[in-house]
C-alpha cells in the first residue's frame, strides 16, 4: 500500500511496542484509507476544522501522530504545496515528568487556538506551502553565527535554506483582511519572486524550482528557516529520523512566536509529506528591540543559549549533556505538503478544492481552470472583477486607457484651484504634474515620497506638497439643500428615496443623496505639534506615545507608526468606503446643533440614547456640562433656540432660520463602509448610536458603480463656506475658506475618537476632493461653539481623499490605497 509507512521507522524499546505501533497504523490504513491519501487527509483536515467535531480532534491527532512516527525522514528540496492540518495549543500546564503522556491538561484541552484558527483562516489558504533552496556554507555560519554542530552537520545534498509561501484569503471578511498584511509588517514578507535574478533572498533562486511553484497560488514570502536531516526534538518521537526546519536562529529575523518553532518532516507516500509543528514552551525570546545606538537587544533568552545554570553545569563538568528537556518542545499540530507534481490531485473535488489558484492568480492558466470555467460542471472559485464603467464604455484598462477618452483626459489632468492664502508661496501646484500622468496618479506618487520621508521621522514638513495643493483647492458649496462641488456636473449621483423613516417621531424620507468613494493618502500623528509648539521641546510629545520612547535617548522625532500601520495593518482593518450627504431639515439640524441648558428636556429620547452608549459618552458629557452652565458665553446658535426646541414651541422666524440654514449651508452627512462591516454589525450597534444598513434605494445605486458599500454610521454635519482651522492654511490677513465636516456638537453622539474631529474638504479636479483630516489636541478642552478654535490646538492628522465614480475606477486599477 505503501513504501514509506512503516513501524520500523520509529525507534521502540521492545518488540512488543513495536508490533503496537504496527497495529495501530494497520488500523488507519484499513478502515481510513480508500486507496488515496489525498481523500484521507482531506478528511482529518475537514473534522480537525469544524469546531462543532472537537469531541472527536484527539482520536484524529492521535492517527496523524501513528503516521508521522512511521514516516520515513527524507531531504526535500525545492516547492512544495501544503495545508494546515490541525493547530493545537502549547500545553504549558504539563509537567516535565509527564512529558511521555499522551493526555493533555485540562486548560490545554480547551484548544482555544485551533477554535479561532477555525472560525478565520483555516480553509482559507493563508498559507500556501514552502520552498526548499540549496544553500552556502557561508550562509549558514552567517546565520548560525559560527554554531559549530551546525556547521559541522552542513552537508549540500542535505542541508537548504526555506521560507514560507502566503495568499491572500478569498472573499475576506473583517478578521481574515487583516491576516497577510499583518504577517508582511511583521514578518517582514517579501513579494513573489518572479525570475532568478531577484535579489534578497539568502540563496541562488533556480529557475526549474521557480517554474514549478507555478502551480502554487501565493504572493508573498517570507518566514525563513535552516533545515538538515536530524533527530526529532519532541520527547514522544524518541530521537526519530526527521527532516527539521529550524526558525530559532535570530540572524534568520524570527518574529514571536516564529522564535519558539521547529517544524519536522517525514514522508508518508508518493509525493506526500507530513509535518509537525514544534513549539518551545520555555527558554525562547519573545522578539528584538533595537535601539537608538544601532544595537540590538532580546526579550528574553536567544537561541541556541542556555540559561546561567546549564552554563555552569557544563563549566564543572556537573554534567556530560544538557537537559533534553530545556526548551521544553512539544506538539504544536500537523500539515501537509505535497510535490507539485501532483497539484491537479491535491486540489481534487475530493481532496483539497479550496485551495486550487483562483482567477487571476499564477497557477490557474498553468492548470488548465480557465478552460473549465466554461464548463457546466466545473467549480472552479472565480474572484470578482472589477466593473466597467458604463459611461465610459470604451476605456477598458482604466491604468492607463483613459487617455482614449477627451472627455476623461481633460478631467484626470485639469485642476479646479484658486489663489492660495500664501499666494506665492503656493504658486508651484500645477507644475507637479508630471507629463503623461493623471492628477490621482500624481497624489499616488507625491503619497509613496511622503512614506518614504516621513515613516521613520513623523515631521509635518514632509507634507508640504499636499499642504500647498489643499490651499489652491476650491470648497464645494451647499446650493438648496445639496452638497454642490465646483465641477462640470458638481456630484456624483443625485437619489431621492422612496423608503419611510422616522427622525423622532416624524416620518421622512432621504433626499439629495450624493456619495463619494474614499482613500486615505497618508496619516501624521498631529500630537507632535498639539503638545510641542516649538520643535526643539519634543519632550511632552514623546512622553506619551509607546513609538517613541527609544526616541527619548537621542532627542529625533519619533517614526510615523500611524502612517505604518495604515497602510500595512489598518485598511485591512478598518472598511471605511467613504461618505455621503442628503439634505437635512431644519427641525433635524436645529436639534444637532443645539447647545441649550435642557437638551434631556428638549430631546429625551435622543439623550437617552446617548447615556446608554459607552462610547458616545464623551458627547454626553457636552449635554451635563451645559446643564451645569460649564460656559460663561452662548453657543453661536442659542439666538435660535430660546424660543424652544422645534417640537416644543420654536417661534415660526427661527424655524425660518433653520430651514434657511438647512438649505443654504448643511448637508445630513454619513461614513460610509463596505461590505466587511457586515460580520461586525452586532459590534458596531453597540459602538455607534447611528450606525444604520442603507434604504436600498442608495444600495441598489451603490452596486451598479465600481465600489459598493453596505452601512453607514459615524454621522457628522457638512458645511461650506468655512474659515480653516488650522493656522498652516491661513495667513493673517486671508483666511482659506473650506468645507467642514462637525463631529463635536453634542447632540451628534459619534463614538470615541470621533467627537475631537472637525475635518476640512477642498475640491482639486473634476469629481476629486482633497481632505484634511483634523483633531483637536487639547483632550482636556470639552467642546463648546463659543470657544474660539484656537484654544483646541487643532492640528493636522493626515489627508484622505473623497472620489466620484470615474476617478473610482481609476483609482481601483492604479491600486491607490486599496486592499490588492
Amino acid at each position: 500500500m505503501t513504501a514509506f509507512l512503516s513501524s520500523k521507522n520509529f525507534p521502540t524499546d521492545s518488540s512488543g511496542e513495536d508490533q503496537h505501533l504496527e497495529d495501530v497504523l494497520n488500523n488507519i490504513l484499513e478502515h481510513d484509507y480508500k486507496g488515496s491519501f489525498f481523500t484521507m487527509l482531506a478528511q482529518y483536515q475537514h473534522i480537525l476544522a469544524d469546531n462543532n467535531q472537537k469531541l472527536i480532534w484527539p482520536e484524529i491527532h492521535q492517527k496523524l501522530e501513528t503516521l508521522f512516527k512511521c514516516g520515513k525522514a527524507e531531504v526535500l528540496s525545492g516547492p512544495m504545496i501544503g495545508i494546515p492540518i490541525s493547530i493545537r495549543d502549547s500545553d504549558y500546564f504539563k509537567h516535565s515528568d509527564e512529558l511521555n503522556i499522551n493526555e493533555r491538561s485540562v486548560i490545554a484541552s480547551i484548544e482555544w487556538m485551533a477554535t479561532a484558527w477555525n472560525a478565520t483562516y483555516a480553509d482559507t489558504g493563508l498559507w500556501m506551502g514552502k520552498t526548499f533552496e540549496p544553500v552556502s556554507r557561508e550562509t549558514v555560519a552567517e546565520k548560525t553565527h559560527n554554531h559549530t554542530q551546525s556547521i559541522k552537520a552542513y552537508d549540500p545534498t542535505l542541508t537548504r535554506i526555506g521560507r514560507n509561501y502566503f495568499r491572500e484569503p478569498p472573499d475576506s471578511n473583517f478578521i481574515q483582511a487583516v491576516g497577510l498584511p499583518a504577517l508582511t509588517e511583521l514578518w517582514h514578507l517579501k513579494d513573489r519572486p518572479m525570475d532568478a535574478d531577484t535579489r534578497g533572498f539568502d540563496c541562488k533562486l533556480l529557475p526549474e524550482n521557480l517554474t514549478r511553484e507555478k502551480v502554487i497560488p501565493y504572493s508573498k514570502t517570507g518566514g525563513y528557516f535552516l533545515c538538515n536531516s536530524g533527530k526529532s526534538v519532541v520527547p514522544e518521537m524518541n530521537s526519530k529520523d526527521v527532516y527539521q526546519l529550524d526558525y530559532r536562529w535570530p540572524a534568520l529575523m524570527p518574529t514571536y512566536p516564529m522564535t519558539c518553532l521547529i517544524d519536522e518532516i517525514v514522508r508518508i507516500d508518493d509525493s506526500i509529506y507530513l509535518g509537525q509543528l514544534v513549539f518551545a514552551t520555555r527558554h525562547f525570546s519573545l522578539g528584538s528591540v533595537p535601539l537608538p545606538n544601532g544595537k540590538v537587544i532580546s526579550i528574553g533568552e536567544d537561541y541556541p543559549e542556555r540559561g546561567l545554570w546549564e552554563k555552569t553545569k557544563r563549566i564543572l563538568r556537573m554534567g556530560r549533556q544538557d537537559d533534553v528537556h530545556y526548551y521544553g518542545y512539544q506538539n504544536n499540530g500537523f500539515f501537509l505538503m505535497v510535490d507539485p507534481d501532483s497539484a491537479e490531485t491535491f486540489y481534487a473535488d475530493d481532496a483539497f478544492p479550496q485551495l486550487r489558484p483562483r482567477s487571476g492568480e499564477i497557477g490557474f492558466l498553468e492548470l488548465g481552470y480557465d478552460q473549465l470555467v466554461t464548463n457546466a460542471g466545473s467549480h472552479v472559485p472565480m474572484t470578482v472583477t472589477a466593473k466597467q464603467s458604463k459611461q465610459w464604455p470604451e476605456i477598458s484598462d482604466w491604468t492607463n486607457g483613459w487617455k482614449q477618452s477627451a472627455a476623461v483626459e481633460r478631467k484626470f489632468t485639469s485642476f479646479i484651484l484658486e489663489e492660495s492664502p500664501l499666494e506665492v508661496q503656493d504658486e508651484y501646484v500645477e507644475d507637479m504634474l508630471q507629463d503623461g500622468e493623471s492628477i490621482l496618479q500624481m497624489l499616488q506618487r507625491i503619497s509613496y515620497e511622503i512614506s518614504a520621508q516621513n515613516n521613520p521621522q513623523d515631521q509635518l514638513k514632509n507634507f508640504e506638497k499636499l499642504n500647498a495643493l489643499f490651499r489652491r483647492g476650491v470648497a464645494p458649496t451647499v446650493t438648496n439643500g445639496l452638497f454642490q462641488g465646483n465641477g462640470e456636473s458638481g456630484f456624483n449621483c443625485r437619489l431621492d428615496s422612496d423608503e419611510t423613516n422616522s427622525w423622532y417621531g416624524e416620518p421622512v424620507h432621504s433626499t439629495g443623496f450624493d456619495y463619494y468613494h474614499g482613500a486615505t493618502l497618508n496619516l501624521h500623528c498631529g500630537f507632535t505639534e498639539g503638545f510641542s509648539m516649538d520643535s526643539t521641546d519634543q519632550q511632552n510629545d514623546n512622553a506619551l506615545f509607546p513609538s517613541a520612547l527609544a526616541n527619548m535617548l537621542d532627542n529625533h522625532p519619533p517614526p510615523n507608526l500611524l502612517n505604518m500601520t495604515w497602510h500595512s495593518i489598518g485598511k485591512f482593518i478598518f472598511p471605511w468606503a467613504g461618505k455621503s450627504f442628503e439634505k437635512i431639515s431644519g427641525r433635524k439640524l436645529s436639534m444637532l446643533l443645539d447647545e441649550s441648558d435642557d437638551l434631556d428636556d428638549r430631546y429625551p429620547e435622543r439623550v437617552d440614547t446617548l447615556k446608554s452608549f459607552l462610547a458616545s459618552r464623551p458627547h454626553y458629557n457636552l449635554i451635563e456640562k451645559n446643564k451645569a452652565h460649564f460656559w460663561k458665553a452662548d453657543g453661536v446658535y442659542v439666538k435660535h433656540l430660546k424660543s424652544g426646541a422645534w417640537d416644543q414651541g420654536m417661534s415660526d422666524e427661527d424655524k425660518a432660520f433653520w430651514e434657511h440654514e438647512a438649505a443654504t449651508h448643511w448637508v445630513d452627512g454619513n461614513n460610509i463602509q463596505d461590505k466587511r462591516i457586515v460580520a461586525a454589525d452586532p459590534l458596531m450597534r453597540i459602538v455607534d448610536m447611528n450606525y444604520r444598513v442603507p434604504d436600498a434605494s442608495f444600495l441598489a445605486a451603490a452596486s451598479n458603480g465600481p465600489s459598493p458599500f453596505a452601512r453607514q454610521g459615524y454621522i457628522f454635519l457638512g458645511t461650506d463656506d468655512r474659515e480653516s482651522v488650522l493656522p498652516m492654511n491661513n495667513n493673517k490677513d486671508k483666511k482659506k475658506k473650506v468645507f467642514q465636516f462637525h463631529y463635536r456638537f453634542p447632540m451628534i453622539g459619534g463614538p470615541t475618537p470621533i467627537g475631537y474631529c472637525l475635518d476640512e474638504l477642498v475640491e482639486i479636479a473634476d469629481g476629486l476632493y482633497l481632505g484634511q483630516l483634523i483633531y483637536s489636541t487639547a483632550l482636556d478642552l470639552p467642546f463648546h461653539s463659543s470657544v474660539d478654535s484656537d484654544e483646541y490646538r487643532y492640528q493636522l492628522f493626515g489627508y484622505f481623499l473623497l472620489l466620484d465614480d470615474t476617478w473610482q475606477y481609476h483609482r481601483l486599477a492604479i491600486g491607490l490605497d486599496t486592499l490588492q
